[in-house]
């Protein structure tokens, strides 16, 4: 239970967030499932594009790397992330960072993460994880393994 809480934590690592996705303990493997896509990438450009508080987005292009669920994933894919924080949503992604994308693929062909879905940075990630004590490393390095486990063999990998 511990590990799936601390999983769930992941979807904003080592950082207060202000929505709630812990409504339901499901395993890894039960939560992969509700997702249309799952891949890493590395961010190449974001736009923010405007609205009021709960329409405005970044639409954000990602060059895909590896990828493990492949609805709508070509070599490169947009990613819509919400900004309004306290809704889920998520800082303006770092450009040329890498990043593990679980989304649900919208009407127009857009990669939706933010609310529940998980959307690591992993170059924070790791920068964030120096600041941790060794024992705080060790849980959340242990967190990231099984996710990396639970994932297993890329379907795809495409060329850097």
């Amino acid at each position: 239970m511990l590990r799936i809480i601390l999983f769930t934590l992941m979807l904003s690592p080592l950082t207060a967030f202000g929505c709630s996705c812990l409504s339901e303990a499901k395993t890894f493997e039960e939560e992969i499932k509700e997702y249309d896509a799952i891949f890493t990438g590395i961010a190449l450009e974001t736009d923010l594009i405007p609205g009021d508080w709960d329409t405005a987005f970044y639409k954000t292009k990602m060059k895909v790397i590896e990828v493990w669920k492949d609805k709508a994933v070509t070599d490169s894919v947009y990613i819509k992330t919400r900004t309004e924080r306290d809704s889920c949503g998520e800082k303006k992604t770092t450009i040329g960072n890498r990043f593990i994308v679980f989304s649900h693929v919208t009407k127009d062909g857009l990669h939706a993460t933010g609310g529940c879905s998980t959307f690591i940075d992993l170059d924070q990630f790791e920068t964030d994880m120096a600041s941790l004590s060794s024992e705080e490393k060790a849980v959340w390095q242990s967190v990231l393994t099984e996710m990396w486990a639970g994932l297993g063999k890329p379907k795809k990998v495409h060329s850097n």
